[in-house]
């Protein structure tokens, strides 16, 4: 007999099981079958206590994630309680946890832009959590089973069941949550947590992601990420210990200020298609001068200048003298490359390009302006040649 919860909600799988519950895999009935992953809690098996503490966990992730609208969030749909038991219903992510991807490498390093990649998009859903009004929200339990990594590369952060509401006239923490490895040293019963708590964490989980050391044998001590990895990039070891120091005013003190460290990073670790040599480096809100020389010309675009950061998407031109590459960007874009054919732009005109971006949030069509300065500098040095080469022939 098919199992249904709340006379809505048909299982069909089970994508986890624990102690206290289960997280199954349903078909929405009163939503053509949309599938949905629910989360179970069940407190039968506690003592009176312990299972007070445990629902009211539960339930302040729902409000938490009932409230919240992210791409790197689960959105949360429902809540209810039936049988003696709880449940959150929740977007369904395919695809596989970090700690699992991390378990089949056997301590192998990940690829460095893909880690960093990961760390980008955490930083934006960090970020995000920071700035909710009228509190924000602390994640407080940051590690590699807590994310999610699903089939197009996007991060989702799952189990908000320890979050909370930060608050600044708060010494410490009420309880003592996280795990050992990953916990920054103030949620061990010394300080409060904040979002550094969480930036260390995110520290923890890079350093065993591009080290293959899982720090949970040895918590709070890392050693240099260069001495175990010395193909990382300087700039990579040197965030991975500023966001693992154990002093809270050393540390990042915002997810914006790690995102933009990890992006710089990120941008120099950008590959370029083969035969490119050199490109434009473009500011965003201004004119990209390409070389009057040049018969073609590569520019790279910060994808906040587009308005498709943190997105997947495709980009496309009418005009035939732009062509992006490559046309299909991730999420863990920093930088877009255009080909420019210059040969067919006019000296001293500026061209605005129809650019066409579609994403999963919807249609962009940003606005650049290119222009092909006049040769004025080669022009002046040919004047003064002349007249220099005038005054020696009349002496």
């Amino acid at each position: 007999m098919t199992k249904l919860l709340k006379n809505r909600y048909e299982i069909t799988g089970t994508l986890g099981q624990g102690g206290m519950g289960s997280v199954y895999k349903v078909a929405d009935r009163s939503a053509r079958g949309k599938v949905l992953a629910v989360k179970e809690l069940r407190t039968t098996n506690q003592a009176p206590n312990k299972a007070t503490e445990s629902i009211a966990l539960f339930r302040t992730e729902a409000l938490i994630l009932s409230r919240l609208t992210h791409p790197n969030l689960p959105k949360v749909t429902d809540y209810f309680s039936f049988g003696g038991s709880h449940y959150i219903v929740m977007e369904y992510v395919q695809g596989r946890t970090l700690e699992q991807l991390l378990n089949a490498r056997r301590g192998k390093v990940i690829d460095e832009r893909l880690a960093l990649s990961w760390g980008l998009q955490i930083c934006r859903a960090m970020q995000f959590l920071s700035v909710q009004k009228p509190r924000p929200v602390v994640f407080r339990d940051l590690k590699p089973s807590n994310i999610m990594i699903d089939r197009t590369g996007r991060v989702k952060l799952i189990d908000f069941g320890i979050a909370r509401f930060f608050k600044e006239d708060k010494q410490e923490d009420t309880y003592v949550y996280g795990t050992p490895g990953y916990a920054a040293p103030e949620q061990y019963g010394t300080g409060q947590t904040d979002v550094r708590s969480d930036i260390f964490s995110l520290g923890a989980t890079l350093h065993h992601c591009l080290t293959g050391r899982d720090p949970s044998a040895h918590p709070l001590d890392f050693p240099d990420p260069l001495l175990l990895n010395p193909k990382l990039n300087k700039g990579t070891a040197k965030i991975i210990k500023k966001a693992l120091d154990l002093d809270a005013q050393r540390r990042y003190q915002s997810a914006l200020a790690m995102k933009q460290a990890i992006q710089s990073v990120l941008q120099n670790l950008e590959t370029l298609p083969k035969g490119v040599d050199s490109v434009i480096h473009a500011v965003a809100g201004k004119p990209i001068n390409l070389p009057w020389w040049r018969k073609t010309s590569w520019v790279s675009m910060p994808v906040m200048a587009l308005g498709c950061n943190g997105t997947t998407g495709t980009l496309s031109s009418h005009d035939r003298w732009l062509h992006p590459k490559p046309r299909a960007f991730s999420h863990a874009a920093t930088q877009l490359l255009f080909r420019v054919d210059a040969a067919k732009l006019r000296m001293g005109r500026e061209y605005r390009p129809t650019i066409t971006v579609h994403t999963d949030a919807g249609i962009l069509r940003p606005q650049l302006s290119f222009k092909r300065p006049w040769p004025w500098l080669l022009i002046d040095s040919m004047l003064i040649a002349a007249a220099i080469a005038g005054v020696l022939m009349m002496r």
